[in-house]
């Protein structure tokens, strides 16, 4: 499950509901920047009798504020876009276990865990629910023992494989969850450019 798979995951299955996110940020926005020019009018002919140096800096006190509380809506809405993509990307993840393809998905992921590992005899740790899934991945593998992990254990929530080394105590964490926190920083940025502008680099 590389980055470009989830990135095209993302793309395909929350573009609606990002738009409705940044259609009612703007709406937002819109509403603080009308209503703030309206109190900045209001305060100019309140103070207009007290002299226009006084208006003219009540006004520039009201556009400045509104234009931090625009600018503070419309990073919190990104952000809200960005969590929201990641909430789907993460139950789209989740539903890959129950697809045609995910034996394949588990081959890519035991052969780059086996090869982070440096190759020899390894155990997979998967959900019972995998195991037959597991099995079929791991067909013509030599070296490979398969175990699984209780109903609940917390280590695999949403798919994937443990991969660990026989001969060392090192383990390659090939779990969905895991890898999809291990790109969060960088998805995040990717998510940006492709719901809001700027290219693939963020904003």
């Amino acid at each position: 499950m590389g980055l470009e798979k989830i990135i095209s995951l993302i793309k395909e299955e929350t573009e609606e509901e990002i738009a409705r996110i940044w259609q009612k940020a703007e709406e937002e926005s819109n509403a603080i920047h009308d209503a703030a020019w309206e109190r900045a009018r209001r305060e100019h002919e309140r103070t207009l009798l007290e002299g226009d140096r006084k208006a003219l800096r009540e006004e520039q006190k009201i556009l400045l504020q509104a234009e931090y509380d625009e600018m503070k809506a419309i990073r919190d809405a990104r952000w809200h876009g960005i969590r929201e993509v990641f909430v789907s990307a993460e139950e789209e993840l989740a539903a890959l276990s129950s697809s045609p393809g995910y034996p394949e998905i588990l081959r890519t992921l035991i052969d780059e865990g086996r090869e982070i590992l440096g190759g020899g005899e390894i155990v997979l740790l998967c959900r019972f629910a995998d195991m037959k899934a597991v099995e079929s991945a791991a067909e013509g593998l030599e070296g490979v023992t398969i175990r699984s992990l209780p109903p609940h254990d917390p280590q695999i929530r949403s798919g994937g494989v443990i991969v660990i080394s026989k001969d060392t105590p090192i383990r390659c964490d090939q779990t969905f969850a895991t890898r999809l926190d291990q790109m969060r920083d960088h998805l995040a940025w990717k998510v940006s450019g492709i719901l809001y502008g700027g290219g693939e680099n963020g904003y």
